[in-house]
């Protein structure tokens, strides 16, 4: 068959889309069984250069590129390897995403979630609902320290970024994407009220959402664990041991760092404090 000609020049495709068909097919050739990794090319299925949707692209060898123009492998078989490479790093970003929930599964989202309060309004119609205190008050803990970190550091960054993909999700604390930068940087906080709290776990937890961060966005990352105890006492001395070791020995760049209520100028008190916040008289 010969070669297609074509009066107008190639669109170009956007560098974050062929970023994704890279990451899709793993930075190698997406006919199965073939691990060239080398000479690759987007080829559009429906051979339509104008349709750059990322269901139409594919990475191809030069080998199978050719083969592909010359029909040697039709439009029908090269939606069938698409497929699975499609279905192959879904089922990667489903196993990341349980691996980490096995992880933090007694770590509550630093979110906030509104629910009932105990005191509810006589008309059964409206109902009162709030965050705990001690979830506001954290949060806003996490973000003040990421905010103090930014003033360190002189760097900026998103806060509370989530990536949604079906029915998964990852949700970071904060988040830095600079393609001046060789990674882009993600920030996790943790709020130690007790020195009891000292773990190595928090860097497994930044590990795994660096290893599904780059697979859900083929940019490489970094890490910060970003420490906030509750008093000034607990930075120095053997406090945080556990914690430190837990970073030294990641296989990932993660850096930590520690921050104490004073330095950051907020505290969010005690739990307890959630008994004085209201006066109702039933």
């Amino acid at each position: 068959m010969p070669e297609k000609s074509y009066e107008k020049s190639r669109p170009t495709i956007p560098a974050e889309l062929r970023r994704a068909i890279e990451v899709e097919s793993g930075h190698s050739c997406g006919i199965k069984g073939c691990f060239e990794h080398t000479y690759l090319e987007v080829h559009h299925i429906d051979e339509n250069r104008e349709n750059n949707t990322i269901d139409n692209l594919v990475l191809l060898c030069d080998k199978h590129h050719k083969m592909a123009h010359a029909n040697v492998i039709d439009r029908k078989a090269l939606r069938e390897y698409k497929k699975l490479l499609t279905d192959s790093r879904e089922s990667q970003i489903i196993e990341k995403i349980n691996e980490l929930k096995i992880l933090i599964q007694d770590q509550k989202s630093s979110q906030p979630t509104s629910q009932l309060t105990e005191n509810q309004p006589i008309d059964d119609k409206i109902k009162k609902l709030a965050p705990k205190r001690f979830e506001i008050l954290n949060f806003v803990l996490y973000h003040v320290a990421i905010v103090h970190y930014e003033k360190i550091h002189n760097l900026y960054f998103e806060h509370q970024v989530e990536f949604e993909k079906g029915g998964s999700r990852l949700i970071l604390d904060a988040l830095r994407q600079d393609d001046d930068l060789n990674e882009d940087i993600i920030i996790d906080v943790q709020y130690f009220r007790k020195s009891y709290m000292d773990s190595s776990v928090y860097a497994s937890w930044v590990e795994k959402k660096i290893e599904l961060y780059e697979l859900l966005t083929g940019r490489k990352a970094k890490g910060i664990l970003l420490v906030v105890v509750g008093r000034e006492s607990m930075t120095k001395d053997h406090y945080l041991d556990l914690t430190r070791k837990g970073v030294e020995s990641c296989n990932r760049d993660i850096s930590l760092e520690i921050y104490s209520c004073e330095e950051l100028g907020f505290h969010p008190g005690a739990i307890s404090s959630a008994m004085f916040q209201s006066n109702v008289k039933n």
